[in-house]
């Protein structure tokens, strides 16, 4: 749902929403609205994701907020360098001809599921996988169907909180590559994580 929406409709349940005390940041970001002011700067969209309880007859009994996360335009920086052979070199007076280059991404900025939610598992594929990988896997989804048909790019981007490390890993992301240079932000000293959604073509010759 809309982050609109889901202040105007349900601001009760908004403000419930905790990822526990280690995560207060998180906290503040959707309970203080932060998110509000975040996306009329520019600097990303929210999104809340609800589960939501129906009866026999598909009227809403009740709702609890599972968690949110934020997407915003960027690009991953990379050198692009390719080794001159031996006459080029010594023409020119360098070893290697390098471009700086930009691969076109979306960046999950943001991401927290309500402690309530955290040990939450169900089955996907034959595996018992938390709701936070469902998460994840229906951004990526979310991700290919803009990709194909509303905005060019080429990945998705993110740091991740140390020990988030492993589960970015299992559901498709990679460490930066070495030739990779993240645009400095907030959060640079985290792990910068990537997952291409389209073929990314590099050049770094040792």
């Amino acid at each position: 749902m809309s982050l609109e929406q889901a202040y105007q409709d349900f601001s009760s349940e908004m403000k419930r929403f905790n990822a526990g005390n280690s995560y207060k940041n998180f906290n503040d970001f959707l309970v203080e609205k932060e998110a509000i002011t975040y996306k009329d700067d520019g600097n990303g969209v929210t999104y809340v994701v609800w589960n939501v309880v129906y009866d026999d007859f598909q009227q809403e009994i009740s709702r609890e907020i599972v968690g949110y996360y934020t997407l915003a335009a960027t690009a991953i920086p990379y050198e692009d360098r390719i080794r001159l052979d031996e006459e080029e070199s010594k023409e020119l007076g360098k070893e290697f001809d390098i471009e700086i280059c930009g691969i076109s991404a979306i960046e999950i900025k943001m991401f927290a599921v309500d402690e309530r939610y955290q040990d939450v598992f169900f089955e996907y594929e034959g595996e018992d996988l938390p709701i936070s990988a469902w998460i994840i896997r229906s951004i990526i989804d979310f991700a290919n169907s803009l990709l194909n048909n509303v905005l060019g790019f080429k990945a998705l981007f993110l740091h991740s909180l140390p020990n988030a490390e492993n589960f970015y890993i299992s559901n498709g992301f990679n460490p930066m590559e070495v030739n990779m240079q993240p645009l400095h932000s907030v959060d640079s000293d985290y792990k910068a994580m990537y997952l291409a959604l389209k073929e990314v073509k590099m050049n770094y010759d040792e």
